[in-house]
């Protein structure tokens, strides 16, 4: 039975149990707008997510496996037009005990493109909403860029690439006397 809810959903550690526990969450309308304000977007349309939450065991973990679906609006790079963007990613989380984490992290296991995505789990309490919120802050495009919009440097007469404009002489320049002396 798949349980729906808002994203302000938490699960208790030890509710979690070996079969996978289906969830679909629905950011409602004051989800989307704490969203808004968080992320800097113009707006957050929709914003759903499928989970499978299972423990695997003490020393394996909590496993999150999900896929998210949203629909939002941030402003251009460049031109600071709308961008609509259009999110569907999916994603896997293990949660481990912090001990693990640091051993994970010695052994530079997010280098392996086969493992999964880790956190250390802090507390007996696991913030659902805020995992999915947080996968849709990295999927989301980083530097939304309207179609039509040029990025053109301003002219300013006190920024200059050209040394002789700005009367400097090239610190290079010394050097080269020097060698001409030896």
């Amino acid at each position: 039975m798949t349980q729906k809810s808002s994203l302000k959903y938490t699960l208790r550690v030890e509710d979690i149990e070996s079969e996978p526990r289906k969830l679909s969450l629905e950011a409602n309308e004051s989800d989307r707008e704490a969203l808004v304000e968080r992320f800097a977007l113009v707006a957050l349309d929709r914003l759903t997510a499928d989970l499978s939450i299972q423990h695997k065991g003490k020393d394996n973990g909590i496993l999150i496996k999900g896929k998210i679906q949203a629909n939002l609006v941030q402003r251009c790079i460049v031109s600071l037009a709308d961008v609509p963007e259009d999110v569907e990613a999916s994603f896997e989380l293990l949660l481990v005990d912090p001990d693990m984490a640091a051993r994970m992290d010695e052994e530079e296991s997010y280098l392996d493109p086969e493992a999964p995505e880790y956190d250390a789990l802090e507390g007996d309490i696991i913030d659902v909403g805020d995992i999915v919120a947080q996968t849709l802050s990295i999927t989301m495009e980083p530097y939304p860029r309207a179609e039509d919009a040029v990025a053109k440097a301003p002219k300013n007469p006190n920024i200059s690439i050209n040394e002789p404009e700005l009367g400097k002489p090239n610190p290079f320049s010394v050097l080269s006397k020097l060698s001409d002396k030896s």
